[in-house]
Parts: C-alpha cells; sequence; structure tokens
C-alpha cells in the first residue's frame, strides 16, 4: 500500500482531472467505481477521483482488525 501511495504520489501532478478524465486501462477498458455509500451504480470518474477512492478503501481494508488482526492468536469481539 505504501509503494503504490508514493508511485501514486508521483504521477499526481500529470494526471490531473482535466488530463486524465477517465479512468481507463487503455483504449478498451474503463474502470467504474461502485461501494456501499455514495456510488451505489458502477460510476465513470476521473483517474485521480477513482484513486483517492480506491486508496482510501484500501486504507480502511489493511485497518481494520477482523481481516488484518495486529494481536496474533487473539480473535476479534465480532468473530466470537
Amino acid at each position: 500500500f505504501n509503494r503504490i501511495n508514493l508511485i501514486y504520489g508521483t504521477i499526481s501532478d500529470y494526471c490531473t482531472e482535466q488530463s486524465c478524465p477517465v479512468m481507463s486501462g487503455g483504449p478498451k477498458y474503463e474502470y467504474r467505481w461502485q461501494d456501499e455509500h455514495k456510488y451505489r451504480k458502477p460510476t465513470a470518474l476521473s483517474a485521480p477521483q477513482y484513486m483517492n477512492l480506491l486508496m482510501d478503501w484500501i486504507e480502511v481494508q489493511i485497518n481494520n482488525e477482523d481481516i488484518f488482526p495486529t494481536n496474533v492468536g487473539e480473535s476479534s469481539a465480532r468473530s466470537s
């Protein structure tokens, strides 16, 4: 996560709302954002918007004790 965040930081000055209006993987692939909160249907976003949402989502997952517990051998309160 940290390395990807650093790499993204280096290109974010060049990939702006104007220069990257669509999150795509070449001319044939467009990535759309969907989540349980604001974007309930797949939504086309600019690359910076998409990446910001993605990095925020990943950080929440990484910090979720139910997915990645920090204390080995202890189960979380929710899994009991």
